[in-house]
């Protein structure tokens, strides 16, 4: 097979700009970097939505942290999210140190993906052997904002979910003796408890293991085995079977679309994250074409990205999928550079700069104006006024996709809609009898609507106006917007007829 220089004479001319690369790359990584850090912190510190999941994610930590049941038969006054308890266990914590908000959970998301960061950082170190391409591959995460949905310091779960997968998969490929295998399944286990579909890496680390390690792969087995169904059974149990139904049979709600499939496969990784995919393919390829996989070891983290690639492919595909979904591919992607580097730098003189010129065009790809995302003052004030406005009703408020601002406002809580309707309409169930009967009874003295594809379903829609009457509508300085996602804001206020 022909070398590269082969196949392009001209090659060689590009080796007078080789003293280029380093600063090029370096100072594009920089600048995303800053971009990044630019555009989180003052969204940390905003006291209202910027993703409506946010909100009811936020409602479920106040639970943790105040002692009550999360886990029970749907209901007005709460449903929990689908997702492990894990990140809004863990913010329960917190909130008891801190209080509750919005600052206390963005701040465990920005955390994590810090910790992610410096785990990119020190793979593609250990990897590649070049500092300058391990800190740019770590700048490439942070590179990978807009790509990914602006969710990296938000209320979710995936920040936290894709530093412990990420963590446990580096404990199970690097340390070679049984306390690294039990300490993989152990962080493992967490990354499953914070997303379920981190039983995929744990599985991709246990392969691993066998293969290189043999039967004392069986260690892992058992400790990660340990560490996840004795919890599981024991949740389940304590909630009378509630755990499970919420965390395993809702979640498996969502309908697949073919077409989210191809979107992924094309606009989303070949498209918007091309330059590593060209990068983490080329690794592949020449890793393939060892007459050993000795290779077993090099292939690692090409087996760990592909798992990556198809989690995330399976969770765009499903109806709810958002763009969050993106980060643990783009994680892992972070690494192609480096293992790139490895297997084509030591016999091509000229590797430095194609790499160097693949990075800056992976950049570009992710590339967007800071200041269109953080959070404004008019932002700011029209939450203020809001929350006044609610404080002002003489009775309760449901604010039904921001439950959170009714509680800021001193009044008493209630579920999210959003929650309420998962359940009515993939599983097909009423709504709960207690949700009717506040409405029937009149038991809000104002409902206030975001006019969504939540809010405006039929069903619900023919309940709340056979009691109550849209009586205002809300103008945007009474009324903060959350961009994040599926933009929503306040927009309807319903009265008692």
């Amino acid at each position: 097979m022909k070398s590269l220089d082969d196949l392009i004479p001209e090659w060689r001319s590009y080796a007078k700009i080789e003293p280029l690369y380093k600063p090029l790359a370096v100072g594009v990584a920089c600048l995303f970097a800053a971009m990044y850090f630019v555009t989180a912190l003052p969204r940390i510190l905003y006291p209202y939505d910027l993703d409506f999941i946010e909100d009811s994610m936020l409602m479920q930590a106040l639970r943790f942290a105040q002692g009550q049941s999360v886990y029970f038969q749907p209901s007005i006054e709460f449903v929990p999210h689908v997702y492990m308890p894990l990140y809004t266990w863990l913010g329960g914590l917190i909130f008891r140190v801190t209080g509750p908000g919005f600052w206390p959970l963005r701040l465990l998301s920005f955390t994590a993906t810090l910790v992610t960061t410096m785990l990119v950082y020190l793979i593609a170190y250990r990897e590649g052997k070049t500092r300058w391409l391990a800190f740019v591959c770590a700048a490439l995460y942070l590179g990978g904002y807009r790509l990914s949905g602006f969710w990296y310091e938000l209320i979710r779960v995936d920040s936290l979910y894709v530093a412990l997968a990420m963590g446990g998969a580096t404990l199970g490929i690097y340390v070679k003796r049984p306390v690294g295998w039990i300490a993989s399944a152990l962080v493992l286990a967490l990354a499953f408890f914070t997303k379920q579909t981190g039983l995929a890496f744990a599985a991709g680390v246990a392969a691993y293991l066998f293969l290189t390690v043999r039967l004392r792969a069986t260690l892992f087995v058992a400790a990660f085995a340990a560490f996840t169904l004795i919890p599981l059974f024991t949740f389940d149990a304590l909630t009378e079977g509630w755990f499970f139904y919420h965390i395993f049979r809702l979640a498996s709600g969502d309908p697949v679309e073919v077409g989210r499939i191809f979107r992924y496969l094309g606009a989303e990784l070949i498209g918007g994250m091309g330059g590593l995919m060209v990068m983490g393919t080329a690794a592949a390829i020449l890793v393939s074409r060892r007459a050993r996989w000795g290779t077993i070891r090099e292939g690692s983290w090409l087996m760990m990205l592909l798992i990556a690639v198809v989690v995330s492919g399976v969770g765009r595909s499903s109806v709810g999928g958002n763009l969050n979904n993106l980060m643990l591919v783009y994680a892992f992607l972070c690494l192609a550079p480096a293992l790139f580097w490895r297997e084509w730098s030591a016999s091509r003189s000229q590797s430095s700069t194609l790499v160097a010129i693949l990075i800056v065009a992976q950049f570009v790809l992710g590339i967007y104006n800071p200041l269109r995302y953080i959070p404004t003052t008019e932002m700011r004030q029209s939450g203020d006024r809001l929350i006044q406005k609610i404080a002002a009703v003489d009775g309760e408020v449901w604010v039904m996709m921001h439950p959170y601002y009714a509680v800021l406002a001193g009044k008493d809580t209630s579920a999210q809609i959003a929650t309420l309707w998962y359940i009515h309409h993939w599983q097909g169930l009423p709504f709960p009898e207690d949700m009717v009967e506040r409405i029937r009874a009149q038991h809000y003295a104002a409902i206030i609507s975001d006019e969504t594809l939540f809010e405006t379903d039929p069903d619900l829609q023919s309940l709340i106006t056979s009691y109550y009457s849209p009586v205002e509508q809300l103008p945007s300085s009474f009324s903060p917007l959350a961009p994040v996602g599926m933009p929503v804001r306040p927009v309807i206020v319903y009265r008692p007829k």
